[in-house]
């Protein structure tokens, strides 16, 4: 087979090389960014699949629509880096997803989101050799990956392997956790694995630049991003060192131009506030919450409708363009807000986009915390932003429910002691506050990811 000319030493990185062959039943990747776990398994499938004779192997993530561009391009390449080419060593497609390698042996692409799709998978001449569980923290509970297992495992009389890659989450009370750390007891094969001894010309100057950079940062989510430790999940969600302030009088002294704003808008209309940031990109590469639009009917007895509203939005926006001498390029809210969002494309013929908070609120958290990382985020220190201040400082999980391995975090109304904010753009004063700006800040930031360098 072309693999043969292929030294494999030159193409993993040294801390797989003792288990790379390996034929174990069940075998654990957990670790840090760049730490190659994924691109070694496309590797470890390919290698096999080139050796053995009369197997298949199939690529499994939680949702089907994830599996192009990640595991299938993996596969992808990893045949490539072993010496074949398209078209003439293996046939791949893409409706369905596969590929069939010139030896007859089959790797096959599907997400847990259709089981039934899955079960149909099943070749009763043709038996499953590996099963590769990727991003293992997607999925919601080991019972899923139980029932896959078993449905893929039958029919095997000489060797089958599971397995499974994951970047441990913070918490250690999360089930994927738990469950690893069960397992190694139990005798599965476990590697943790990390980027210091992938060569450098691999990941690139940047990645180790930004390592460096994180680590004096902020050394904890250095360790658990790049190192793939659990580094536990405390109260509070935020670390407020990372919100620096910034001044109009900066600004101005600096020379600083704002390019162009966002804004991003949580809806309310009860006892939730309804609440708008506007986010200006600045001329040295940092972002600024210039100011907030906050309006709170917390024990009001009568509320604005969504008509007023959507006028305040409109003013609020205006008001931000003129004074920033810059144009607004993109609109964000809540997707399960409907009220505001058809009302202000019924007034003013614009479309707010949309962004899906998705059944798992700490991505979005996660997303926030990533960029906070960064450095590059700042609060234009006004009365205005208060309570956005107020609100990150005081941002926490709910009580009890990190320990139940799902952290939610505190959304209950809490008064102000002492004081009141009063929004110039609302015209209203404040005696509440909750999350409702950090929900501002988490669509925004999940709205805008590859634009925030989030994603490529």
């Amino acid at each position: 087979m072309t693999c043969q000319k292929i030294r494999l030493k030159e193409i993993i990185a040294p801390h797989f090389w003792s288990t790379f062959k390996s034929k174990s039943l069940h075998q654990i990747d957990q670790g840090g960014r760049g730490s190659t776990k994924t691109s070694k398994n496309a590797l470890k499938i390919c290698y096999h699949l080139l050796k053995e004779e009369n197997c298949a192997a199939i690529c499994i993530r939680r949702y089907q629509k994830s599996l192009r561009d990640s595991v299938y391009k993996e596969i992808k390449r990893a045949l490539k880096r072993l010496g074949l080419s398209e078209g003439v060593d293996y046939k791949a497609s893409l409706s369905p997803l596969g590929i069939q390698l010139d030896n007859g042996n089959r790797i096959y692409f599907a997400g847990a989101d259709d089981y039934e799709k899955l079960k149909g998978m099943i070749d009763e001449n043709t038996p499953f050799k590996l099963v590769w569980f990727e991003e293992l923290t997607e999925f919601d509970s080991p019972e899923d990956i139980d029932n896959i297992v078993a449905t893929f495992s039958r029919g095997n009389n000489d060797w089958f392997s599971v397995l499974y890659t994951y970047n441990p989450p913070k918490n250690k009370f999360d089930w994927v956790n738990r469950w690893a750390e069960a397992k190694r007891l139990e005798g599965y094969q476990v590697v943790k694995s990390d980027y210091r001894t992938v060569p450098k010309e691999w990941l690139g100057e940047m990645f180790f630049r930004e390592t460096e950079r994180l680590k004096e940062f902020d050394e904890r989510r250095y360790n658990w991003m790049y190192l793939g430790e659990v580094i536990g999940m405390e109260g509070l969600i935020y670390n407020f060192d990372h919100i620096n302030i910034l001044t109009e009088e900066e600004i101005k002294k600096q020379g600083l131009k704002v390019y162009y704003l966002d804004f991003s808008i949580d809806g309310g209309h009860q006892t939730s506030a309804t609440t708008c940031g506007c986010f200006g990109y600045l001329s040295d590469d940092r972002w600024v919450l210039l100011d907030t639009y906050y309006y709170s009917p917390h024990e009001k007895p009568v509320k604005k409708a969504p008509s007023e509203l959507s006028r305040d939005l409109r003013d609020f926006q205006i008001q931000m363009c003129k004074k920033w001498h810059a144009s607004i390029d993109r609109q964000t809210i809540d997707s399960a807000e409907g009220a505001i969002r058809n009302q202000f494309y019924k007034d003013y013929g614009e479309r707010l986009n949309p962004v899906n908070k998705g059944k798992n609120k700490q991505t979005l958290i996660d997303y926030t915390q990533d960029f906070l990382a960064k450095g590059k985020f700042f609060v234009l220190n006004n009365s205005n932003n208060q309570i956005f201040l107020t609100e990150a400082k005081n941002y926490m999980y709910k009580e009890g429910s990190i320990e139940r391995g799902k952290p939610e975090p505190d959304k209950s109304e809490k008064e102000i002691k002492g004081e009141t904010y009063y929004n110039a753009f609302s015209g209203d004063s404040s005696y509440y506050y909750a999350d409702h700006t950090c929900d501002v800040f988490q669509y925004w930031v999940a709205d805008n990811l590859r634009k925030l360098r989030l994603k490529d």
